[in-house]
């Protein structure tokens, strides 16, 4: 309880402070991993601050599935985008990078979360409609990797992931 507590103090202290920079965006993201045996889903909640052409983004997340390895559980992340467009306030091709830091818990193994990192590299079209709202559709390969060697988690969710997401919400 304390750690995700720690998270949200955390993250919402990251976006009063990155507020004060313009453009800033707040929306849900959604993210389906796809690989091996095991595929599952992320939702989550994320922020970004723009400058210039890049941009830096930090989300919550939880994750979960519903296939043969049930699994649950929170994560964070942080990333960076650069884009192609001159103009950080219209339409705009993006190539990036984020690291997942995720807590997972599978069931019928164990009710201990194992600690999992995710290094993703993403491409993607990031759209402005009327101003203040913003999609962005994207697609990333990555690879999961286990923080601490452990008896908790499953053969299958070490490996490589193909994963599509989606990113909606309001600009500031």
């Amino acid at each position: 309880m304390q750690k995700t507590l720690l998270f949200v103090l955390l993250f919402f202290g990251l976006v009063v402070t990155a507020k004060s920079q313009k453009p800033f965006e707040l929306g849900p993201e959604y993210m389906r991993t796809i690989g091996q045996q095991h595929n599952a889903s992320i939702a989550g909640f994320r922020g970004e601050t723009f400058r210039n052409k890049s941009s830096f983004s930090i989300g919550l997340t939880y994750h979960f599935s519903d296939s043969y390895s049930s699994s649950k559980g929170f994560g964070i992340y942080g990333g960076y985008r650069y884009g192609f467009s001159n103009n950080p306030d219209g339409n705009n091709v993006f190539a990036g990078i984020k690291i997942l830091f995720s807590l997972v818990s599978w069931e019928g193994k164990s009710s201990l979360f194992s600690p999992m990192m995710t290094p993703i590299a993403e491409v993607g079209y990031h759209f402005i409609f009327a101003k203040n709202f913003f999609a962005a559709p994207a697609v990333g390969c990555g690879y999961t990797i286990r923080v601490i060697p452990d008896n908790n988690s499953l053969d299958e969710d070490v490996g490589g992931r193909i994963i599509p997401s989606i990113s909606a919400g309001y600009r500031f």
